[in-house]
């Protein structure tokens, strides 16, 4: 019901840098030099491998047309993000920065709870390409570059406010079950039952039943069509426009048609929108502006460092114009 992995990847290989590891003592050909420290190729495809194994894990299916179409460009933007985190190893390294001080480890830490737990972290750090030093790296410099970063006024924290409001409130929202099957005939024959149901509280837990054991859904046999909590724009159109039109307490009485197939809905709950209270979210509202003009100052220091920087390219890895 969710959309498709194929739009994913290049947020997630945007999330964090990731560097290569590798060390330009070791013989080998290269593809691409960075202020004459060399990425070679061996270790290049070593960790496209990786991150081609990460999502490959995730459902991703890279001998389908849309995977084959996708690969060349997730090869090319690993190459550009194993670049950037040379340079910040670069950087790291004269600078004499202190990866390991207490505070840069203290924020991995942060990290690392906000993931999850520590197979999560690990699985992350793979999808990007990194190791823990790689991150350490990221946020050693990222800390000596934002340091003098101002706190903000109250009144650029209302006016953030007032500009982001929705940020800060809850849109509206809905519960909802569902049982998905491949003909419109079988989500027929589910309704004709849970309409000839006259007690109102047995009809849920038949409905979740019926997941269990008719539901096409992978899961359904365990979560019996259970969808959670969901807001607009997380569904395909179809069952959206559907399941937002729905009353509470009920279950769809024509079934629903989308790329999927066809789906019987059940809806928990309806959970209105709300506006955000300024003075309950002021302190967090606070710490997003900090965190935007740290991530300004950061990107603009990066942006000079990469343009300033000597980068070769071997002949098969050039970056497409």
């Amino acid at each position: 019901m969710k959309k498709s992995w194929g739009g994913i990847i290049f947020g997630v290989l945007a999330l964090i840098l990731v560097t290569t590891g590798c060390s330009s003592l070791v013989s080998g050909k290269w593809a691409v030099k960075v202020n004459g420290d060399s990425i070679l190729i061996k270790d290049y495809e070593a960790r496209v491998a990786e991150v081609q194994k990460t999502y490959e894990k995730q459902g991703a299916k890279f001998d389908t047309e849309e995977g084959k179409e996708a690969l060349p460009q997730i090869k090319s933007q690993l190459l550009e993000r194993i670049i950037d985190a040379k340079l910040i190893a670069q950087e790291v390294k004269n600078q004499k920065l202190d990866p390991e001080d207490a505070k840069i480890k203290e924020q991995e830490s942060t990290i690392r709870k906000n993931i999850g737990d520590d197979v999560n972290f690990q699985d992350t750090l793979k999808q990007q390409g990194m190791t823990e030093a790689d991150l350490r790296n990221l946020l050693t410099v990222y800390e000596k570059v934002t340091a003098d970063v101002k706190v903000p006024s109250d009144s650029e924290v209302k006016a953030f406010f007032d500009k982001n409001i929705a940020r800060y409130s809850r849109p509206e929202s809905v519960t909802a079950h569902h049982i998905l099957v491949e003909m419109e005939d079988e989500a027929k024959a589910i309704i004709t039952q849970l309409t000839a149901v006259k007690d109102q509280a047995a009809i849920l837990p038949l409905f979740i039943q019926l997941a269990k054991d008719k539901s096409t859904e992978d899961g359904a046999k365990e979560s019996g069509g259970d969808l959670g909590t969901f807001t607009k724009g997380e569904m395909v159109p179809e069952f959206e426009t559907a399941v937002f039109a729905q009353k509470a307490g009920t279950f769809s009485t024509t079934p629903v048609k989308t790329e999927f197939g066809y789906h019987v809905i059940w809806v928990d709950a309806h959970i209105p929108a709300t506006v955000a209270d300024y003075a309950k979210v002021k302190a967090q509202v606070a710490q997003d502006v900090l965190n935007v003009a740290q991530d300004a100052k950061y990107q603009t220091y990066f942006d000079d460092l990469r343009k300033n920087a000597i980068i070769e390219y071997a002949k098969e890895y050039q970056p497409a114009s």
